[in-house]
């Protein structure tokens, strides 16, 4: 029998690929319903994957991203889209790449996974919650639970994620149970998550949606550039998935010590000579209006107060009357709205948890654990990490994948690959 540890989408995953081989197989989730995390992803529509090049799913992650390499080629986006699609689970492509089912309804998702789990005859225990795993010279016996009770097996697959969205149970307890069994954990920080802003940013500007703008971060000498993307302005600072992709950096800054700016490019497909041509038109076009008014057809109506701001502008001077060197001041300021970084959302609020096991302590053919014979990994309690757009539910599916089909397969038997399970 082999025992998975998690009913989010890496644990179901990994009890379906691993059952696939006609192995008992028992899966445990201390929620009493499988997938609540996965149901809140997306805005509840459930961003599954992303369509980019099945050989480029690697570069979309952390420092640590090529250990995917090997999960990637046995289980990747086309693979995980075929997947759902046989099961009649029909997606669409969105801004970016991000895939969702046609429905827009995670719960579509969940649904799949768990008619495929029913019809395999995976063995579901709701509300029971691993304690430790048992051990003898190296290799597991099976698990206790915290209500006492045990489950001897010589196959444990812990897939129960990280810290984000403590309301849906994460808790970390399989990275403690990781870490008393002798793994390396590495440091852990919230991911994909909102950056606090002081400056220029007004309460005015809550739920002010901005769609394809750059960010650009400084600490010192140091600055990284964010690809295009959408934010949302929010009560203390920004939101967004142009924000979430560029937080890992930026967390990472903080938690060093460092002070960190940012500067929104409200206009990144134009250089700063083209910002200053399309405002002196915009300006001569309604030469007897107030600046004020003009540049609300420039930029959201929200924004015009700051920029008047930044720039030192009066809102009510003509047109007519603004001079060559406020025409350029109001340029810079629409390439480089500045701010300052004053810290993150926390864990409650993160998409997903960075750190985990290192990855150095897991083989990334079998996700197989290299401290401890017949123990295996899967999920975000890994130390990986992605970028916003699908990524993150990608490496989970993945990994799940691939560590039920390393826990399955037995020396002598069946070849996994006959399976029809894809």
């Amino acid at each position: 029998m082999i025992i998975v540890v998690g009913g989010g989408p890496a644990g179901m995953m990994a009890a379906i690929s691993a059952s696939s081989s006609k192995i008992e197989v028992t899966l445990i989730e201390k929620n009493a319903s499988l997938g609540k995390k996965l149901l809140m992803t997306g805005g509840g529509r459930c961003n599954l994957t992303n369509k980019c090049d099945p050989q480029g799913l690697a570069e979309h992650f952390s420092k640590t991203g090529n250990f995917l390499r090997d999960a990637f080629k046995v289980f990747n986006n086309k693979t995980l889209l075929s997947f759902f699609l046989k099961r009649g689970l029909k997606t669409k492509i969105e801004e970016n790449g991000r895939v969702f089912p046609v429905t827009d309804k995670a719960a579509s998702v969940l649904d799949v996974l768990k008619k495929e789990l029913n019809s395999l005859g995976v063995k579901i225990l709701l509300k029971k919650r691993i304690k430790e795993i048992l051990l003898d010279k190296g290799r597991v016996k099976g698990i206790i639970c915290s209500d006492g009770s045990a489950i001897k097996s010589k196959k444990v697959i812990i897939a129960s994620g990280g810290f984000s969205y403590r309301t849906t149970g994460s808790s970390g307890d399989g990275i403690r149970i990781a870490e008393k069994a002798g793994h390396k954990i590495v440091h852990l920080r919230p991911g994909l998550v909102s950056l606090d802003l002081t400056g220029s940013c007004s309460e005015s500007l809550e739920g002010l949606s901005l769609s394809e703008v750059t960010l650009t971060f400084r600490s010192g000498r140091t600055k990284f550039t964010s690809h295009k993307g959408s934010l949302i302005f929010t009560k203390t600072g920004i939101s967004g998935p142009v924000t979430f992709s560029s937080s890992a950096k930026v967390v990472d800054w903080m938690i060093a010590g460092k002070k960190v700016s940012l500067e929104i490019d409200l206009k990144p497909q134009m250089s700063l000579e083209d910002v200053i041509d399309d405002v002196s038109r915009e300006l001569s076009r309604g030469s007897g209006k107030s600046l004020k008014n003009v540049l609300r057809e420039i930029v959201p109506h929200r924004l015009v107060d700051v920029l008047l701001e930044v720039a030192k502008a009066k809102a009510r001077k003509k047109a007519n009357q603004i001079t060559a060197k406020e025409i350029k001041q109001l340029a810079v300021v629409l390439k480089g709205l500045k701010f300052s970084v004053s810290g993150s959302g926390s864990f409650e609020k993160a998409q997903v948890t960075r750190g985990g096991v290192s990855v150095k302590d897991i083989d990334p053919k079998t996700m197989e654990s290299k401290k401890v014979k017949g123990l295996y990994f899967a999920g975000e309690m890994i130390d990986v990490d992605g970028d916003c757009g699908g990524f993150n539910l990608q490496a989970a599916f993945s990994t799940g994948f691939l560590a039920g089909r390393s826990a399955s397969v037995i020396p002598g038997g069946i070849e996994w690959r006959d399976l029809d399970v894809i």
